[in-house]
């Protein structure tokens, strides 16, 4: 017979797996349809277990997404020069880091259903969340951007910087929502639609 027994609420790990429950049971449901008792079942805990962590849905989800979200910036800071120090990387090694997000993907199909798919507005606080993400990864990628031999003033390679960056990240993760089960791009070759978002970010970065 199934172990049927509940585990204890205040284990250290407990709130690390009922994350990892919600991460699933999001991906798989969508937020409005998801409810505290499925991702409950799914972690093997009692639903008094994840109000001990959690305040409620809204809480979980955002934990959810952005125990996601952290775990694509660790990967782009893994494949970093220097472990991702400021001024350390160029254009080239860009591919890296778009290699390393895509690789997350194939890896963590359920977390990136998560990323990709749920709506902004789902709730109040994924909108800042997403924000906090782009803006992180603007601020990061400007050490791709060859700026050395760019004469116009300060204030015009930052705007243009931005725009490039804010255009490559949106670009990224459109491509990637669609490629996922069922998209626009899910029966391309996979090594070609890469090829082609290589080319894309050089052509963002490195305009002829």
């Amino acid at each position: 017979m199934p172990d049927t027994t509940k585990q204890p609420a205040h284990r250290p790990s407990r709130r690390d797996e009922i994350v990892q429950s919600a991460i699933r049971v999001f991906a798989e449901k969508g937020y409005a349809e998801a409810a505290i008792s499925d991702i409950a079942e799914a972690a093997n805990v009692a639903v008094t277990a994840v109000y001990y962590h959690f305040t409620g849905k809204d809480d979980l989800f955002a934990a959810a997404m952005r125990t996601s979200l952290e775990s694509i910036s660790n990967v782009v800071v893994s494949v970093r020069p220097s472990g991702g120090s400021v001024g350390s990387a160029d254009a080239s090694e860009l591919r890296l880091a778009i290699d390393a997000v895509w690789d997350w993907i194939d890896e963590n199909p359920q977390a990136a259903s998560l990323v990709h798919v749920q709506l902004p507005g789902a709730t109040r606080q994924l909108g800042t969340i997403r924000q906090e993400f782009l803006e992180l990864h603007e601020r990061r990628a400007y050490d791709y951007l060859n700026t050395d031999e760019d004469n116009r003033p300060a204030a015009a390679r930052t705007a243009a910087g931005t725009l490039q960056m804010r255009t490559l990240i949106d670009s990224l993760m459109a491509v990637h929502a669609m490629r996922l089960a069922d998209g626009p791009l899910s029966g391309l070759s996979p090594k070609a639609l890469r090829a082609e978002v290589h080319e894309l970010s050089r052509r963002l970065l490195l305009p002829d």
